[in-house]
Parts: structure tokens; C-alpha cells; sequence
């Protein structure tokens, strides 16, 4: 018997959350993490926002959060993992920035209900976090909870998010891949499908740690999750209230679109 959508972003999140830390927390997880804090940072200041509260959806441990709040903005990162916010919450601690940053336990399809009337500058959502990991309905049903914790004058960032042009042009040329990535002490070999008809990208990680010259097997986990295009997700933002603003080809660059590349847009709030 096949697993829910539900049962399968709980799987990899919570249940086997710990697996997916060795890719976030990364020494290129962490770097990236730095540079899309800046960017976006770069495009707020652009738009006159140069202080203010930001929300992150699906916050992870905090990478990129963190980051913000260190810029100087507020922050307020949510996340359905639970062992992910309590490492965020301790790496705030760490770096005495608990004052600038707060992180809760919150199902991005319950926002609304867990914010309780905090209202936000901007809102981010990074390499298609909670976007794509449902349905269509429900993802917009989660960017119109979003509009609807946002002020009048507000940014959506959608960064680095998988481009499906970009996909299903691999999956044309090579099919099925599997690539090695090394993690440090870590190496997690990573296969890849694409159902053009769904348009679902279908990504079994196994994760081995490094011992020696040897690679001892620990776990395996996988994740299934709607792709989009561009013209896709502008139209899903426009059902959700929000209007294309910018298309970059990097979140701190100028504007352009890399039919190869990750998908980075800053929408705004569409008016009446």
C-alpha cells in the first residue's frame, strides 16, 4: 500500500529528519545560506525595506534565518519538524541573537492559526520548501494564509526553487540519475525520476558515513513533490493575491531568467 503525501513529507522531515540535517547543515548548505541572506537583503533594501520582520517558511535549523536576523532584521522561522526548531532555537542562544529571531513549530498549511496576528515585511520560501509537497489547492491555499500575514507593503521570495523546464530537459537527455554527493563525513548517493504527465520529481537519498577508506550504509529516506514552471507559479501566486514583481537569475543579482537554473522570484502583493 503506497504512502499519503502527508505520510511521506512527515517521513522525511520528522520521523527521518536527522538524515536530511547532513545536506542542510553542510558546509555549501551554510555558504548558500549566507549569500541568499544577503540577496535578499539586497532586493528588501531595493524595495525600501531596509528593517523590519521577516518571515521563513520551512526554517530548517535556522540557516538562513540566522543570517537575517544577523543583517539586523527580525525574524520569525517555522518548521514541521520539531528537531529542527529546537536546533535553530539553540543555535540562537549561541550566537545571542535570541532576541532578533524566534522559531516555532508550525505546519505551513496552519499558518495563519500559528502566528496569531503577527504580520510580516516579507515572507521566503527557499529551494521549494512546503511549495510543490501537496497538491496544487493546497499550495495555494498556503500563499493566500501567506498574503494574509503580510502588511500592505510586502514581499514574497520564492529562492531557488526547482525549474521544471530545467527537468524535464535532463530527463529527456539522461533519464533516471544518480549522483554521489560528498557531505564531509558523510556521502549520500541521490537517484532521481520525473513523471512528466504529474510532473512530480520523485529523490531516493541513501546516506553513508565515512569510516576510513570504508562506507558504512546508515538509512535511507525519499521525497516526492510538484515541479513547476515559471509561468506555473506565477499563475499560482496571482490565485493566492500576489503579483510578479522580479524574475533574478540570482536572488542578490540582476534581473534575468535561466531556463537551466534554479527559479528565483520576488512577487507583490496584488493590488485591489
Amino acid at each position: 500500500m503506497s504512502r499519503s503525501q502527508d505520510e511521506i513529507v512527515r517521513s522525511y522531515f520528522v520521523d527521518k529528519g536527522s538524515l536530511f540535517r547532513i545536506v542542510m547543515d553542510s558546509k555549501h548548505m551554510l555558504y548558500r545560506a549566507k549569500k541568499i541572506a544577503k540577496g535578499v537583503a539586497k532586493q528588501l533594501m531595493f524595495m525600501g525595506i531596509d528593517r523590519g520582520y521577516i518571515l521563513d517558511i520551512g526554517c530548517g535549523t535556522g540557516r538562513i534565518a540566522l543570517e537575517l536576523a544577523d543583517i539586523g532584521y527580525h525574524v520569525v522561522g517555522i518548521d514541521i519538524s520539531r528537531q529542527y526548531v529546537e536546533e535553530a532555537i539553540r543555535r540562537a542562544e549561541e550566537r545571542g541573537l535570541s532576541d532578533k529571531v524566534k522559531f516555532i513549530v508550525c505546519d505551513a498549511r496552519d499558518i495563519v492559526s500559528c502566528l496569531k496576528g503577527m504580520e510580516f515585511d516579507a515572507v521566503i520560501f527557499v529551494w521549494s520548501s512546503v511549495i510543490g509537497y501537496y497538491d496544487e489547492d493546497t499550495d495555494v491555499r498556503i500563499l493566500s494564509q501567506v498574503r494574509n500575514v503580510v502588511k500592505g507593503s510586502s514581499a514574497l521570495f520564492l529562492i531557488d526553487f526547482v525549474n521544471k523546464e530545467h527537468i524535464m530537459m535532463e530527463f529527456m537527455v539522461t533519464g533516471v540519475k544518480t549522483y554521489a554527493y560528498d557531505y564531509g563525513n558523510y556521502v549520500v548517493l541521490e537517484n532521481t525520476l520525473f513523471n512528466p504527465i504529474t510532473s512530480e520529481v520523485l529523490i531516493k537519498q541513501v546516506f553513508y558515513r565515512k569510516e576510513g577508506r570504508d562506507l558504512v550504509y546508515i538509512d535511507e529516506s525519499y521525497f516526492k513533490m510538484r515541479v513547476y514552471s515559471l509561468s506555473e507559479l506565477v499563475q499560482l501566486a496571482r490565485r493566492s493575491g500576489w503579483c510578479l514583481s522580479r524574475v533574478l537569475k540570482e536572488i542578490g543579482g540582476e534581473p534575468g531568467y535561466n531556463p537551466l537554473g534554479p527559479l528565483n522570484l520576488v512577487f507583490t502583493p496584488c493590488k485591489q
